[in-house]
């Protein structure tokens, strides 16, 4: 059973919980994920504002444009207004996760 107020990722369906209302969860066929998948380039953030200095390049999946994700760079005119949501060691690494640099 499940009864987070969040996000839930044990619920079936991993939709938003009601707060204080438990939900049964059903078993789900286990789908294998391709190799793509498994292997994902990129770190998670070290905050809501910054990337490890390891991975200083700032992958942003909510983008306006309907793209998959647009990576900035520094120096970049829009990284310092960018919270990222995935973190790259290089250019290289962010394309490989489906990101296209920032025309600024």
């Amino acid at each position: 059973m499940c009864g987070d107020t969040g996000h839930c990722s044990a619920c079936p369906d991993n939709q938003y919980c009601l707060a204080g209302e438990l939900r049964q969860a059903q078993a789900q066929p286990s789908e294998t994920k391709r190799p793509s998948e498994q292997a994902r380039s990129g770190v998670p953030p070290k905050d809501a504002w910054t990337c490890p200095t390891t991975h200083p390049i700032k992958g942003n999946f909510t983008t306006y444009s309907g793209e998959r994700c647009i990576y900035h760079v520094p120096g970049g005119q829009f990284y310092g207004k960018t919270k990222p949501e995935r973190c790259y060691a290089t250019e290289a690494e962010a394309r490989q996760d489906g990101c296209r640099r920032s025309k600024r």
